[in-house]
């Protein structure tokens, strides 16, 4: 099969094997040349395929010696579907662990449903005991209410008002306005149920009925707070109550930790990303091509995964961790700094569209949304042909199940 970039809508349909083979050893490579550190023993990583998620577990395991669990729902390739990018996320992830001493487990489904959390738990108890922390990185457009047997929707909209802005089309790399008409109060709690703090409070009310929780053990989640230059969509908006919810979530948790077993629960701010989300947000691929733009320039730009290597190494088991008053690890400290905002803003203010496609922050977003499903990866031939289901006979294992 050849396998060339499929995009409708802005959404990648496909992902090249080869190209995320690569990346997932170029990112790995990456963390052996970073400073290792002190952290947990056994991790599970809500939503550890793709993203901060999958930053986090590579981080984990080769930058703590960590052994890893992955809950995520992913597209197996299936005839001339390719299957979807954290589907080899995972795959390659796993092909990379075999040189470790450490075990590594993916289950493929729903994180929502009970089912998944039992099966989770009896993995835990039938290999580790006990784990010592739990990271919830899950990004989903939808959740089954398993009362009501609904499925609810989340909603990235705008409350009061209808936002206005533009994004970048990534097939044919022109400017496009995109509008955003505003939530109803139904699709407003529509998305905090999805993506709030509910789900992350169920897991951890599991796993600790369970009694697998270890003395001093700790969660985190992740969050995004910008400011004035995408408030009104982002933090103003749909998303913005979802993540309301989910710090307030960490507070109860954080409650319950620290008397129960000396532990903690953590919200931890990171920066802007790319993100499938990214180009479906007014003014937001805009606003991250000029911020890439501005943090290159003063050396301030990291990677998804030197970003969250140092979340863990500095300020969730070193000694740097930096809070604002409300608690939240403010690992976004470098993209808030105001001069920094007001550099992007300066640029957002007089936007010329002639020149942005030649910034190197423009060809670092557009570079990346490829990248992350396997396309514009150096040194992969993408006219070569690529026997998918070769790949997944020789790399699937018994720890990559489907539940």
């Amino acid at each position: 099969m050849i396998v060339k970039p499929s995009i409708r809508s802005n959404f990648f349909t496909n992902a090249h094997p080869l190209g995320i083979q690569k990346m997932i050893h170029e990112n790995i490579e990456l963390i052996k040349r970073l400073d290792p550190y002190e952290g947990p023993k056994n991790v599970l990583i809500i939503g550890g395929s793709s993203g901060y998620g999958l930053a986090t577990r590579m981080s984990l395991a080769f930058g703590a010696g960590a052994n890893t669990i992955n809950v995520s729902f992913e597209n197996y390739p299936k005839g001339q579907r390719t299957g979807s990018a954290g589907y080899w996320n995972n795959l390659f992830f796993q092909h990379e662990t075999k040189q470790l001493p450490t075990e590594h487990f993916d289950f493929n489904g729903d994180a929502f449903s009970p089912e998944m959390k039992d099966h989770v738990i009896q993995t835990i108890k039938e290999t580790f005991g006990q784990i010592d922390l739990l990271v919830y990185s899950l990004a989903s457009g939808v959740r089954k209410n398993y009362e009501t047997d609904e499925l609810i929707r989340s909603q990235i909209k705008p409350l009061g008002q209808p936002a206005h802005g533009q994004t970048i089309d990534l097939k044919t790399l022109v400017i496009e306005d995109l509008t955003v008409e505003p939530a109803t109060e139904q699709e407003t709690q529509d998305t905090v149920f999805v993506m709030g703090g509910s789900d992350w409070h169920d897991w951890v009310t599991a796993l600790d009925k369970a009694h697998v929780l270890s003395p001093h053990f700790k969660t985190i989640s992740y969050t995004y707070i910008g400011g004035p230059n995408t408030d009104a969509i982002y933090r103003g908006g749909t998303l913005g109550h979802a993540k309301d919810d989910l710090e307030k979530t960490a507070i109860a948790l954080n409650q319950l930790l620290k008397t129960k077993y000396q532990g903690e629960a953590l919200i931890s701010s990171s920066k802007a990303i790319v993100s499938k989300a990214s180009v479906f947000i007014p003014q937001m691929p805009i606003y991250v091509s000029l911020l890439f733009d501005v943090m290159l320039k003063h050396h301030l730009h990291e990677t998804t995964t030197e970003h969250k290597h140092r979340l863990y190494k500095d300020m969730v088991y070193g000694k740097n961790r930096l809070v604002d008053e409300q608690g939240r690890v403010r690992l976004d400290h470098r993209e808030m700094q105001p001069e920094i905002q007001t550099e992007v803003a300066h640029l957002m203010n007089s936007f010329d569209e002639a020149t942005f496609f030649k910034r190197p922050g423009t060809k670092l977003f557009v570079n990346e949304f490829f990248n992350i499903n396997g396309f514009n990866v150096p040194d992969i031939d993408e006219e070569t042909d690529v026997d998918v289901d070769d790949l997944v006979e020789i790399y699937q294992t018994d720890k990559y199940q489907n539940i």
